[in-house]
């Protein structure tokens, strides 16, 4: 069996946990286990064997049931919220077993963001 060099979590994020987490930043509260008011999130494992931005292009749409085609960038939230764009360089450097909240943001071509959650 061959061990992946990478893996990593994704959750697509939802319009419900969009306004959920709206709530919350108006609310100030914070929750240490990322579970608030009975949401239930599904990660999925991203398993990578050549570390690149094309590789996690290919496994997201495949992960997702869309082309790559469709994705024009995919980025990473920065500090202060920045969108980062994804290099191979970046994802070299991706912790093992790191977990990303999966946002879109769509116009002509779909631009993905990880954000980083905590389990």
């Amino acid at each position: 069996m061959v061990r992946p060099r990478l893996t990593i979590y994704v959750c697509q994020e939802s319009l419900q946990l969009r306004e959920q987490q709206q709530q919350q930043q108006q609310q100030q509260q914070k929750h240490e286990d990322g579970d608030s008011n009975g949401t239930f999130f599904v990660y999925h494992a991203i398993y990578l064997e050549e570390l690149t931005a094309v590789e996690l292009t290919e496994k997201i749409a495949q992960l997702f049931s869309i082309s790559p085609c469709q994705i024009s960038q995919i980025y990473k939230q920065g500090p202060t919220g920045i969108h980062v764009l994804i290099s191979d360089e970046m994802i070299q450097n991706f912790q093992e077993e790191a977990c990303f909240i999966l946002d879109t943001m769509k116009g002509n071509k779909t631009h993905l963001v990880l954000k980083v959650t905590q389990i």
